[in-house]
């Protein structure tokens, strides 16, 4: 009876720690993207809806600069669930067809690396954004400078640039706009423009703005020296750029060009001379 029973003893599957961990991998990697994708979906109106779109998009708006709209921080903070949900679906199948630990430790790395993609994404969006403003205010100074002389103030100035065309730099002129009319003054206007563009430039003009603000120096003066700056230092950052190229092209010549010129010039003779060789 003993020996019976060790028999079939024996022949009980015995589950060990890691087998009860694959077990459980599955149905918490399932639940967990269940959850994400009711809380991500547009037609859920939901409790984790209403606190994901207040919260979440905040989070990613402060993550990647107050210059980026709320709407466009929700659009990524639902792209980024969306990729999390497929990258937890994908690893719950492995993890069922193989078994194995190692396969979840890699589908965590593949999970966060996925979620951080759209905000790396959105971080070099909104540099070249600040890039692009940064240019652009280079010459918006220029008319901005005729108009002031021309007896306008810096507000119908601003305008008549914010209207006239659709770029960053308009946008973030017609928030000053909008920010002067719900009733704050210039000074925090101008100050708002250089939280949300944090860029050398702007930062420079906004500062000699809220200066002669307090001061009441001559604005078209103020301008005309702010102009001449900036194009003194975009002509310095052109001329830093051309600088690099010296050494940038250090690389593509050793490592690309001199083995095709070697091979060109210095290969006929080593063919002769290896069949002039007995």
């Amino acid at each position: 009876g003993r020996r019976r029973y060790r028999l079939a003893l024996a022949q009980v599957p015995q589950f060990t720690r890691g087998d009860r961990v694959s077990a459980l991998v599955p149905p918490l990697l399932f639940g967990s993207a269940s959850a994400i994708l009711a809380a991500t979906l547009p037609w859920s109106r939901g409790r984790v809806t209403s606190r994901n779109e207040s919260t979440a998009p905040r989070r990613v708006q402060r993550s990647l600069g107050p210059g980026v709209p709320l709407e466009e921080a929700l659009r990524i903070s639902r792209l980024q669930n969306l990729l999390l949900v497929l990258v937890i679906l994908a690893v719950s199948v492995l993890a069922v067809s193989s078994r194995s630990v190692s396969t979840v430790v890699v589908g965590a790395i593949a999970a966060f690396s996925v979620w951080r993609l759209p905000l790396l994404f959105g971080q070099l969006k909104e540099r070249e954004r600040q890039r692009a403003v940064d240019v652009e205010l280079v010459d918006a100074l220029g008319e901005m400078v005729m108009g002031v002389e021309a007896g306008l103030t810096l507000e119908a100035v601003v305008h008549r640039y914010a209207s006239s065309r659709d770029t960053g730099l308009s946008r973030e002129f017609a928030h000053v706009l909008e920010r002067i009319r719900v009733g704050d003054s210039r000074d925090e206007a101008f100050g708002s423009l250089a939280e949300r563009t944090p860029t050398p430039g702007v930062r420079t003009f906004t500062s000699a703005v809220r200066q002669n603000q307090r001061l009441g120096t001559p604005l078209g003066a103020t301008l005309r020296q702010q102009a001449e700056t900036a194009r003194r230092r975009r002509r310095q950052l052109v001329e830093e750029r051309a600088a690099r190229i010296s050494m940038k092209m250090i690389f593509p010549t050793v490592f690309c060009i001199l083995p095709a010129l070697l091979v060109v010039i210095v290969g006929p003779s080593v063919i002769r001379l290896i069949e002039a060789l007995p």
